[in-house]
């Protein structure tokens, strides 16, 4: 599944709501992801508008887990945490359980069994489970989510010490995601649901994994927040497609896609066409 893909736009929407992003500086996030290719996560930390620590610890909030600092405000400087190499920004987008395994932070028999209690309890995240039972540290959590979204905090080795690991199960009040197949042609229709829970980057790590696996004809994620319901992404199979074979037919041309050049006529190599 092309990372352009994925639903950068509701995460931005959560960093915005979060207090790290302000509207203007997601919008030129999203411009530059669509153009380059590149992680949301490596946009927004490399543009100097979020610290990668501050990134990670919004997302480990998003899994159940607040990383408290433990000394007062946090006194890091806002740049802290980069943007993976080139090389590494090359690299198809991971699930977290695939991201933890591949670190060692999990073996997989723990990430099976922190599945199946998830089976159980759906209301519960897998940051929060894993974390909870003792399988991972909340900042293991931390560096995990930080490389899952293109950013190293390796030079981060004080954050066990520097943060405080509280677990905060989900709530009534949370907004809930649900991802089901659609059909749109030649009328609209949902679909069983496929997953559903509290946390939209499990839902969308569900949703990407789906693609891949199932290749459906169209996907998408629904946001349900007490009355209120909206879709906060869409998959086509039939507009991946076209996407695809216009930047195929761009390569032919050319012999590169021109929609990669940065600002100053270079060529961004970080993703591979």
């Amino acid at each position: 599944m092309d990372q352009a893909d994925f639903p950068w736009r509701p995460l931005g929407t959560l960093l915005v709501e979060k207090g790290l992003l302000s509207a203007p500086q997601l919008e030129q996030a999203l411009a530059e992801q669509r153009r380059s290719g590149r992680l949301l996560g490596q946009i927004v930390v490399g543009s100097g508008y979020v610290s990668g620590l501050s990134l990670a610890r919004a997302l480990a909030e998003q899994h159940g887990v607040e990383l408290r600092p433990t000394t007062g405000p946090e006194t890091r400087p806002a740049t802290a945490g980069r943007a993976q190499s080139a090389e590494a920004r090359g690299r198809a987008w991971r699930p977290l359980g695939k991201v933890l395994v591949a670190q060692g932070a999990v073996s997989e028999a723990e990430l099976e069994q922190a599945l199946a209690e998830q089976e159980k309890h759906p209301e519960q995240r897998l940051g929060e489970i894993l974390v909870g039972h003792g399988y991972l540290s909340g900042p293991a959590l931390a560096l995990a989510l930080a490389e899952q979204h293109g950013v190293d905090l390796a030079g981060e080795g004080d954050l066990d010490a520097d943060l405080e690991t509280v677990i905060k199960p989900s709530s009534q009040s949370e907004p809930t995601y649900r991802v089901s197949e659609v059909v749109y042609e030649p009328a609209y229709h949902q679909g069983a649901i496929l997953y559903q829970g509290t946390n939209f980057l499990e839902a969308a790590d569900f949703a990407c994994e789906y693609v891949e696996r199932h290749q459906p004809e169209a996907l998408e994620i629904k946001k349900s927040d007490g009355k209120a319901s909206e879709t906060v992404w869409t998959y086509s199979k039939s507009r991946a497609a076209a996407e695809a074979a216009s930047r195929k037919n761009l390569i032919g041309t050319f012999g590169f896609d021109p929609v990669r050049w940065d600002a100053r006529g270079r060529f961004d190599f970080g993703k591979t066409p």
